[in-house]
């Protein structure tokens, strides 16, 4: 094919806006930081015999909240985030943060191989807080 058509199929494969981009991109990873949530669970449930998987979950778990604050820039408003995110800025940036700590606190527990538990239960509650607060049910 010549590079015309290629381009012109990728063109068709393009969101209509930067602003249906940007959603569509921050619930991809949200996603994944959602199925890796649920594939420690699982683990941790005794559900699946994967334990050696508990730290690829972990750790991509923990890369994916560093960059959950920078999923929701100005004009990206959409899909399941509510408005509140962009009115109460504040409190919606807090909950970012605990986020971040409670998925590295997971890294962290997971490694260490100690308080497993506890810091599974706190990675819940973060992302509850937000899940309660900023997220369409």
């Amino acid at each position: 094919m010549n590079k015309g058509i290629w381009l012109s199929l990728a063109l068709v494969a393009l969101p209509a806006t930067a602003s249906e981009g940007q959603v569509e991109y921050r619930q991809h990873v949200l996603s994944a930081a959602g199925g890796h949530m649920q594939s420690m669970a699982d683990i941790l449930q005794q559900k699946v015999p994967h334990t050696a998987h508990l730290a690829l979950h972990a750790n991509a778990i923990a890369d994916l909240a560093s960059v959950a604050g920078t999923l929701f820039p100005e004009g990206s408003e959409g899909g399941d985030a509510l408005p509140e995110i962009w009115t109460n800025k504040e409190d919606f940036a807090k909950r970012v943060t605990a986020f971040e700590e409670a998925a590295a606190g997971m890294k962290t527990a997971v490694a260490s191989g100690t308080d497993i538990g506890p810091a599974m239960q706190a990675l819940g509650q973060a992302c509850k807080g937000c899940h309660d607060n900023y997220r369409k049910e």
